[in-house]
């Protein structure tokens, strides 16, 4: 199909409709706003069960998760409830691979709730399961969530704490925990970890460092440094902090997201799983917090400029500007439905 749907999270401050629909032309590259979904403020992420047809949404700044039921003509978003989390901004969630559950990374601290989620309708119970790291005193900051893809861990990135760790899960439980999968360098501050699509390779960023590691899957979940490569070029001197990274389905190419230096930089990944440098293109805008590799475009999420920039991506995964710009209420997420 020429037209593909699209949902959008946006931030508003209180009572906004964070949550829009979107029509993306992948023909030509353009957008249309469909329509907005009330009672949806400050939508950092989303997630979508199409069994279901529920939609997740994290409040950021109301330090909540909720759900609605999306009408199959997308005409509406019936909201299911919304459950606390017990901290701070929530800004990252995950679907369970049965989706019987519901992740939240809390940067607010480093804890991970886990909802139990209704089967017939996908509503969110309330009384999580609450995840936390084996740190005492000092502040963690949760900022992503993911179980493996043999789904027998779920896996938590702690920018605070410098560490990716685990918790074992089997027959919808957690079975102990937490693991410390890897630790960076101090105050590296890694933010987002994408897995390899074959399982045996993972890549981390850090907000901080603005590095991506290149990590070997160890049998015992544990992860393995391979090589570590800046995401900024070795000359630029100014202020800039990591955001999203998201692998190519081929697992060729790793993108990820800079804010200040306002670029995307890509990495090739080899057969071994290491990472070599293959391009850094400025991203259009201002702040790129979030983009989306979709088939053969790459749409940045510009925060501060407010737009939504979309590049076409060659075979060999190199990235080109079209020129095409479309305004949005700070756009932080987007998904296809």
């Amino acid at each position: 199909m020429p037209k593909l749907n699209l949902l959008s999270g946006s931030y508003t401050g209180p009572g906004g409709a964070g949550l829009k629909l979107l029509s993306f032309d992948t023909a030509t590259g353009s957008f249309e706003l469909v329509r907005e979904y009330p009672g949806t403020p400050d939508v950092s992420w989303i997630a979508f069960a199409p069994t279901t047809r529920t939609v997740y949404v994290t409040d950021e700044m109301a330090e909540k998760v909720g759900a609605f039921a999306l009408a199959p003509d997308l005409g509406a978003a019936a909201p299911l409830g919304y459950q606390p989390t017990g901290a701070k901004y929530p800004c990252y969630i995950r679907l369970s691979p049965k989706g019987t559950k519901l992740a939240t990374a809390n940067y607010g601290d480093d804890s991970v709730p886990v909802f139990n989620l209704d089967a017939a309708t996908g509503a969110l119970k309330a009384d999580p399961t609450v995840l936390r790291s084996a740190h005492a005193h000092a502040a963690g900051h949760a900022h992503w969530t993911q179980w493996s893809p043999e789904a027998d861990r779920l896996y938590a990135v702690d920018l605070g704490h410098d560490e990716v760790r685990f918790f074992p899960y089997a027959g919808g439980s957690f079975t102990g925990g937490p693991v410390t999968a890897y630790s960076t360098p101090r105050g590296a501050g890694p933010r987002h970890l994408a897995f390899h699509p074959n399982g045996r390779f993972a890549y981390l960023f850090t907000e901080y460092a603005e590095t991506v590691t290149a990590l070997r899957r160890e049998a015992d979940g544990t992860l393995t440094e391979i090589n570590t490569l800046s995401a900024l070029p070795a000359d630029f001197k100014g202020s800039s902090t990591g955001a999203h990274i998201q692998l190519n389905p081929a697992g060729t190419v790793a993108y990820v997201s800079n804010r200040g230096h306002n670029s995307i930089t890509s990495f090739a990944i080899a057969a071994d799983g290491s990472i070599s440098l293959k391009q850094n293109i400025a991203c259009g805008g201002n702040w790129p917090r979030f983009f989306l590799l979709l088939g053969d475009h790459l749409i940045v999420a510009n925060q501060e400029s407010e737009d939504l920039v979309t590049f076409d991506v060659a075979s060999d995964g190199t990235l080109s500007a079209t020129g095409t710009v479309f305004k949005l209420q700070k756009p932080v997420a987007l998904l296809p439905v």
